[in-house]
């Protein structure tokens, strides 16, 4: 029976910007879940939440996502909502997948749903005896994640040196979401982030995570 791994970010671009290289590698070798929470409303520019949810679910079916779900929240409003039903939703998904493996946002980051989503993914997560999960990872968002200037900590480097292709494709079909170089969410700045991690542990690209625990 293969592994399963649960992937629970705010945004439909999360997880292609944070981790789409990781993902594309688990999903050659395990069961791979995504649960997003917000719709992809961005404020002001509110017809964006289409295009971007196709592009997610291109994506998801690309590169073998087992199941995609998706919630309906308003993006940067995550903190309207309390923060109880948001515990109750993901603890839901944990113990109908029963993931051994999850990653989310990391703890740190400017944009508050990234962070709200971070921590009911780490109250859900606890380390009870009846939870099935055994490791939690956060990854980091280019351009938000750094901009929150707090020194990020990095113990995990996944090689996504054979799945970097497939995760610029994905991130390319975020038109709307995508800038011009030399701004962090533009293509050759992800490219470069990539490469410089890659540098950092011996390999041609990379993706850095931070293990919050492991049992």
């Amino acid at each position: 029976m293969k592994k399963s791994t649960l992937i629970l970010t705010a945004h439909l671009d999360d997880f292609e910007l944070g981790m789409g290289g990781t993902a594309a590698k688990l999903c050659a070798e395990e069961d791979v879940y995504l649960v997003v929470l917000c719709k992809g409303d961005r404020p002001g520019h509110e017809a964006v939440g289409s295009p971007r949810k196709e592009a997610c679910v291109n994506n998801c079916k690309d590169i073998g996502i087992s199941d995609s779900m998706f919630h309906d929240y308003s993006d940067t409003r995550l903190d309207q909502v309390p923060q109880t039903e948001l515990c109750n939703i993901v603890h839901h998904h944990i113990q109908m997948i029963k993931p051994t493996t999850v990653y989310t946002h990391y703890s740190d980051d400017v944009h508050k749903d990234h962070c709200i989503v971070s921590d009911v993914t780490r109250v859900a997560c606890r380390m009870r005896s009846s939870s099935p999960v055994d490791s939690l990872y956060e990854f980091t968002i280019p351009g938000s994640t750094e901009w929150g200037h707090v020194p990020r900590q990095f113990n995990v480097f996944e090689d996504i040196t054979d799945h970097a292709s497939a995760k610029m494709e994905m991130v390319s079909r975020y038109q709307t979401e995508l800038r011009s170089s030399p701004d962090p969410i533009s293509l050759p700045m992800i490219e470069a982030r990539d490469k410089y991690h890659g540098s950092l542990c011996g390999r041609d690209r990379a993706e850095t995570f931070k293990l919050v625990f492991k049992r």
